[in-house]
């Protein structure tokens, strides 16, 4: 660091001796741009020439810019090129303006109708009838548009709607064909029971699901809350296959309370409707 600072230094004595670049470079053995960057605002003695425009202007730039009128606009204001403008702000030791102290809902509004591909907003409104009356996908509704999906999110942001936290059932519907059967990686012939395979089915989930919102996952037969709970089939679903999915063919019921339902009714084939509801 030293060494580097003593070189700086020379450098800059060097250059005010009126050497150029290439000179100073070799003399202190560096590079040109090395050297360049020892010398930043270091001027030969004798050819730095003030300016007549600054000291008429200086002040109205100042002023204005100081404002938060950025230096292109007030380039178009004095007549002063911008390159200029940005030199005499970094001699006079004038800070830099934050990005917030121009940048105006006008500024931003003007920059997003020349940007968007929808000005007017008609295709927001459009996007919230298909994603929420149609339910399509926000990917769908990009390729259909011609857009990309995020454009599809942030325009349905900006409209309030807030986006799916699960696929749509036929979204996972497509996921599961895509993996059923040999497609699947523990795919082992086809071993698994037609039983299992309806319980552990994704309609049966939903189903379970419903189920359980609905009840308030309480067991309406002894009003427990919580805790391990099974969705009963009121019309057991080895005999009446077509209601298996049916959320009203479907009771709360705890663990204890859904075997002592079976063993009541006789076995897990029988019409099931319990000892007893809780009236209270």
């Amino acid at each position: 660091m030293r060494k580097d600072a003593r070189k700086v230094e020379e450098a800059r004595r060097l250059r005010k001796r009126g050497l150029g670049l290439k000179e100073i470079a070799e003399a202190i053995g560096v590079s040109v741009p090395t050297a360049s960057t020892y010398c930043k605002g270091v001027f030969p003695s004798g050819t730095v020439r003030p300016d007549p425009r600054k000291a008429q202007v200086w002040k109205q730039v100042e002023t204005l810019y100081r404002q938060g009128m950025p230096i292109t606009r007030i380039a178009e204001a004095t007549g002063v090129p911008a390159p200029t403008l940005y030199d005499w702000r970094r001699q006079s030791g004038l800070k830099k303006n934050k990005r917030t102290a121009y940048v105006t809902d006008e500024l931003r509004e003007r920059i997003r109708r020349k940007m968007t591909v929808d000005p007017d907003g008609k295709l927001r409104k459009k996007v919230v009838g298909m994603y929420v009356n149609k339910e399509m996908t926000t990917t769908e509704i990009a390729a259909k548009l011609g857009v990309t999906s995020v454009t599809v999110g942030g325009w349905l942001k900006q409209e309030g709607i807030e986006l799916r936290k699960s696929p749509l059932p036929r979204t996972r519907e497509k996921l599961r064909e895509a993996n059923l059967g040999e497609k699947r990686y523990n795919w082992k012939g086809g071993i698994t029971a037609e039983r299992m395979k309806d319980r552990r089915s994704m309609y049966m989930r939903d189903a379970r699901k419903a189920c359980f919102e609905r009840d308030d996952y309480t067991c309406r037969s002894c009003g427990q809350r919580g805790g391990k709970l099974n969705a009963h089939h009121v019309w057991p679903l080895q005999r009446w296959k077509e209601w298996k999915y049916e959320v009203w063919n479907l009771v709360t019921l705890c663990k204890k309370c859904h075997d002592n339902w079976h063993k009541a009714a006789g076995g897990h084939v029988k019409i099931a409707i319990g000892p007893f509801f809780q009236t209270a």
